[in-house]
Order: C-alpha cells, then structure tokens, then sequence
C-alpha cells in the first residue's frame, strides 16, 4: 500500500510540474525592448510646468522590461484610465519571445498599449514600477490608497 501512495504521490507531483511549465511555455516576455522616447507630455495642454515635471518620467530598459513583463490587461479600462490618468509618456518598440513586435506607449502611472504588427492592441497595467512618476500620490480615487 505505501508503494502505491507513493506511486500517486510521484505521479501527482509530475503533473504539477507538468501544469507548471505548460503555463509558463504559454506566457510572453521581452525578448527585445527599444525606447523611442522619454519624458514626453500631452503639448495640448500648453503647461510648462507639466511639461518640466513629465521631463523626469525616465523609465530605464531594465525597468521597461520589468513592466512588460509583470503587467496584466486591466479588468476595467474606463476606470483604469479615469483613475491613474498621466500625461507623462514614453513610447517604443517591443519584440516578445513568441516573435510578435509592436509599438508601445506608455504612461507614468503604470498604463501602457501595445499595437502589434497585426492589428492587435493589448492594453496593460502594472502599479508597482521604480521609475519617478510625477503624479505619484495622485492616484486612487476609489478609495484605494497609493501611498
């Protein structure tokens, strides 16, 4: 009887690692990142002192693929962009290890779009990133605490 618990408990085990890499050999990360831009703001808005304070939006490649690769679509896209809304930009290109390539835009506050070569937009958001964020402590007007 204990050889066959301990069979079910191998097998069982070979399963979870199985599941595991399954899930891990279907999930995208950078292979390749490109900055285009930092710092940019919204010029429409005629504010010089939005544009000096978005001049200090820097995100690094290494915070960049940090980003891209934690960031999760946003349950509410409305509410997402009304709640966390920056006019500090960065923009770029992304190559992921599937071989998809886009452009990607992405804001301060931790939201980002990527247009991909074939039509596709993926809209994403990560909160916890190490680049200055000008508008930190502005965020969560539903009641969540940001800082």
């Amino acid at each position: 009887m204990v050889g066959r618990s301990r069979g079910y408990l191998l097998a069982a085990l070979f399963l979870a690692v199985a599941f595991l890499m399954l899930g891990q050999a279907q999930a995208q990360f950078v292979r390749t990142i490109e900055i285009k831009a930092v710092g940019l703001n919204d010029t429409t808005l005629n504010d010089e002192n939005e544009a000096r304070a978005c001049k200090k939006f820097r995100p690094t490649k290494r915070q960049l693929v940090r980003f891209f690769n934690r960031a999760q679509p946003p349950v509410d896209n409305a509410a997402l962009l009304h709640e966390r809304y920056s006019s500090c930009a960065a923009e770029g290109s992304i190559r992921l290890t599937d071989g998809s390539f886009g452009r990607w835009v992405l804001f301060s506050s931790g939201v980002a779009s990527i247009t991909f070569d074939d039509g596709r937009i993926v809209d994403l958001f990560y909160r916890h990133n190490g680049w200055r964020d000008p508008y930190a402590c502005t965020y969560g007007m539903s009641g969540e605490p940001e800082c």
